[in-house]
């Protein structure tokens, strides 16, 4: 199925638009990593969040472990551990599996490891395997293919006048306890998400399903408030994450609000063998009685994702294939193939759709952030250029608009308002902007608004030395040069998700997300009806608490326009020109991915020839990439 097809998208239609990231990036100057990544705060309104920049610590560390042994896991599933882990571990774990028999993959640091429940905040670890391995989507969105791939779900189809939505689901699919995955469960999960509003990733559940019907055990009937051509991209896995069926058979008995959902129970290929806290790694064993083994034959035994360890330890452990998939800088990574190790390999090409970027805080709480014109001046201290060349993982475009630079998304674009809203690294229309709003430079040289001195934060969950940290760096520095008192602060993620969603924050250094299918999936965020006051969670998006009605008018009218009719054109123009002026976020450079891989134990990864699928291991589109290893026969 590929990407854009005519209004009533179906599981059959074939037009075919959508184009990856082209062709292969020039390698610069690099700060940080490659393969694995630091984690991003549990997504909020599927399909939102995208993932950070990987690690790229500092410190020296001992000698790497030696070679790991090779016991068997478990037998069965069990509850997962309990202990919490903090820090980053100075070496990488010993894995308890057979070597030849597992896949090894890295990741940030792991923080949650009891609880395997999305729908409340630090619910879930879902980039250590959980959402790769253990979960399955109805539908995932291939961005590095271009096309939708069916799975739990076969095919959708809509009325004439997109006020009812049936999809199709695929009758053989199972949950890892044997019981039958069918449309009361779906049924059951959406009706959980409306009744329970509280809950994380119901937003758009919420606002438009009038009811829903399972008539039969593979038909859905989802009858919608408003007519919505677009609310099929709900049950796709899209960036990062999708809608997650839950079994009614268990979550019926609980509170959504408090089940941890340990050991999950889920229809994926493999099911949870244990999680060692205290070596912050997470065991996901195949499942012998995998609904679809038929067809989908898994080659690994064992999946292991572990938090990755210092970047020496990491580099070394590499070296000894004890990692498949490390999250080291690009750097060493290079010089290391280039100095002739060479079971191993670096993709450069895959694009992720969210731009790395700032999110501004726009509550009236927040002084000069509270104004347009203030952020738009904060906008004007980014050096994207420079930030492109030098400061990214390695040399990647400057973003114009809030939107990756697929080819697909070139039908988007509005020259005319690019150049009325160029994204330019402008010093002095910062200054004139900030003395325009009445933030002016006091005899003592420092900025003052309203009375008080201006002070801002830019925070990020990522780690100092990361490029998102980095780029909060060099923003609070412009800032600090015009007399405001700016800083950047990293944040552990669970502390982080705790302030984003309660708008605890002034700006966050992270990346623009949303704008998947069509803009409107990022406009949408943004609509007054969905903000809340500062201190209140914020289960349905507009984290920036955005309040504007001229760009609630623009982005609703897209709400029930056909993204395909190209008569709706002028009305995604209108949009966007509301996001440029009042401006909750702002894209700053094009997110390009490397990822390493070690051949060793293993061969069937995405390359720059044969990007078959999204390469990244924390993305719930990484089962194809599991799928599509073969071992090497390497004892």
């Amino acid at each position: 199925m590929d990407f854009k097809r005519p209004a009533r998208w179906t599981a059959s239609a074939t037009r075919r638009v959508f184009v990856g990231a082209g062709a292969p990036l020039a390698v610069g100057a690099v700060l940080a990593a490659c393969g694995g990544d630091a984690a991003p705060p549990a997504p909020t309104a599927a399909p939102k969040p995208a993932p950070t920049s990987p690690p790229s610590p500092t410190t020296a560390p001992a000698a790497a472990p030696p070679a790991a042994p090779t016991t068997a896991a478990s037998s069965a599933p069990k509850p997962a551990a309990t202990s919490p882990a903090t820090g980053q571990p100075m070496q990488g774990a010993l894995i308890p599996t057979p070597r030849n028999q597992t896949v090894v993959l890295d990741q940030g640091n792991f923080q949650v490891f009891d609880s395997f429940n999305p729908f409340i905040p630090n619910g879930q670890q879902y980039q250590a395997g959980y959402q790769q391995a253990c979960k399955e989507f109805l539908f995932y969105a291939n961005f590095a293919a271009g096309k939708v791939q069916t799975h739990l779900g076969t095919g959708w189809k809509y009325n004439a006048d997109f006020t009812q939505l049936t999809i199709s689901l695929e009758p053989r699919a199972k949950w890892s306890d044997g019981q039958p995955f069918t449309s009361k469960d779906v049924k059951f999960t959406i009706e959980m998400l409306i009744k329970n509003p509280a809950l994380l990733s119901g937003a758009d559940v919420r606002r438009f399903v009038d009811t829903v019907d399972a008539p039969d055990p593979a038909t859905v009937t989802i009858k919608l408030k408003v007519a919505n051509p677009r609310f099929h991209y709900t049950f796709i896995c899209g960036i990062v994450n999708g809608f997650e069926v839950v079994p009614e058979h268990i979550w019926a008995k609980e509170d959504p609000a408090t089940f941890k959902s340990n050991p999950p129970i889920r229809t994926g290929p493999y099911v949870l063998d244990r999680t060692i806290p205290e070596q912050f790694m997470f065991i996901w064993k195949k499942n012998p009685n995998y609904w679809n083994k038929d067809k989908e034959d898994f080659k690994p035994a064992y999946v292991i994702y572990r938090s990755t360890p210092v970047v020496d330890s990491a580099m070394e452990e590499f070296k000894r294939a004890q990692t498949d998939m490390p999250s080291v800088p690009y750097t060493q990574m290079k010089a290391m193939q280039d100095g002739g190790y060479k079971p191993m390999q670096i993709l450069t090409r895959f694009r992720d759709p969210c731009p790395r970027g700032l999110t501004f805080n726009t509550d009236a709480s927040k002084g000069v952030l509270a104004d347009p014109k203030g952020r738009l001046a904060i906008s004007y201290l980014v050096d994207r250029e420079k930030i492109g060349a030098n400061v990214w993982l390695l040399k990647t475009p400057a973003a114009q608009y809030p939107w990756a630079d697929y080819n697909s998304n070139s039908q988007w674009e509005n020259k005319d308002l690019a150049s009325k809203y160029p994204l330019a690294f402008d010093p002095k229309k910062a200054v004139s902007l900030l003395d325009e709003i009445g933030a002016k430079l006091g005899a003592d040289g420092k900025r003052s608004f309203n009375g008080k001195p201006v002070q801002i934060e830019i925070g990020t969950q990522a780690i100092v030395g990361n490029p998102e940290h980095a780029i909060a760096e060099m923003v609070a520095g412009e800032l600090t040069k015009l007399g405001v008192d700016a800083t950047a602060k990293s944040y552990s993620g669970t502390i982080w998700t705790t302030k984003y969603l309660t708008g605890d924050f002034d700006i966050w250094s992270g990346w623009v997300c949303g704008a998947d299918y069509d803009p409107n999936r990022l406009f949408t965020n943004y609509q007054s009806d969905k903000a809340v006051p500062v201190g209140t969670s914020a289960p349905s998006g507009n984290e920036a608490r955005l309040k504007s009605p001229s760009f609630d008018d623009a982005s609703k009218k897209l709400d029930t326009a056909d993204p395909t009719d190209p008569k709706n054109k002028p009305l995604f123009d209108t949009a966007l020109e509301e996001y440029y002026k009042v401006i909750p976020s702002t894209p700053i450079i094009q997110t390009t991915y490397p990822v390493c891989t070690n051949l060793t134990y293993w061969t069937g990864w995405p390359t720059d020839g044969d990007l078959y699928s999204v390469p990244l291991n924390w993305w719930g589109q990484f089962r194809w990439v599991l799928l599509g290893l073969k071992p090497t026969g390497a004892a």
